[in-house]
């Protein structure tokens, strides 16, 4: 039976109790919370959601048996209008061993704002030589990735620290190119079980997430709807276990 799955992206502020429970009772052991602060007005708001993650969050989901790490940054859905404030202390919170990547950052329509953001925050995870973890929009994603990736590769940051989340068949073929990691997130309205194990060559370097939050329909092991897939398409299980923790444990340094 396999075991030791690594939840990618996650939002551990968002998921219920019962939802870490189950994370733990279906062999997900480590997650990476990202950081989310939906319409954030003021950079106190990143500050205390980023603390609360990493000690509040983490304690608690270790008493279920989950070990809980963070990324810390501003995400497009709430740029506070001091946003500069949260960019110059980055570095500060990268200093505890628990925070492994900046994230989750990224764009939703490649605003001249989103732009100053994404790129000041990549330059940051440069700098510092840790991943991020880029968020892509629902719609005009071709576009946008484009303007992630010319963004990403003006600031110089070697392409394996980008993990461009929510990849599909739209996609997967600018963040192969460019030597990004692709992230699977698995749910009816991203990625599907199905879609994967037909495009598996184009998906197989990439690494699984299910990033639950409570403002959609999502499960917080959805991740495990593909690995069960998988195993019943029979497909390697080594390729099932980079996808479900291995690539996730080197990117983001994750010990046993």
């Amino acid at each position: 039976m396999l075991k030791g799955f690594i939840e990618s992206h996650t939002h551990a502020g968002m998921i219920p109790f019962e939802g870490l429970k189950a994370m733990a009772a279906n062999g997900i052991h480590k997650a990476v919370s990202c950081a989310i602060v939906i319409s954030a007005r003021h950079a106190e708001s990143y500050f205390d959601h980023f603390r609360m993650i990493s000690g509040f969050y983490r304690q608690l989901a270790a008493t279920v048996g989950v070990e809980l790490f963070s990324a810390v940054g501003i995400h497009p859905v709430g740029i506070p209008d001091d946003w500069t404030r949260v960019v110059d202390r980055l570095p500060e919170f990268l200093n505890d061993d628990t925070v492994v990547a900046i994230g989750e950052i990224g764009m939703n329509h490649a605003s001249p704002m989103e732009r100053d953001v994404l790129q000041a925050q990549l330059e940051v995870a440069k700098n510092y030589n840790v991943p991020a973890v880029i968020h892509t929009p629902k719609e005009n994603r071709p576009y946008v990735v484009d303007e992630i990736i010319n963004i990403a590769a003006k600031v110089g940051i070697a392409p394996g620290l980008l993990i461009i989340d929510h990849a599909n068949l739209d996609i997967i073929g600018q963040i192969n190119d460019f030597g990004a990691i692709a992230g699977l997130t698995i749910r009816q309205q991203n990625l599907t079980p199905e879609v994967l194990v037909e495009n598996l060559e184009l998906f197989k370097n990439g690494m699984l997430n299910s990033d639950y939050s409570n403002i959609m329909p999502n499960d917080p092991v959805g991740l495990l709807k593909a690995v069960d897939y998988m195993q019943s398409r029979q497909i390697d299980e080594n390729i099932i276990k980079e996808l479900a923790g291995g690539k996730a444990a080197g990117v983001y340094g994750l010990k046993d």
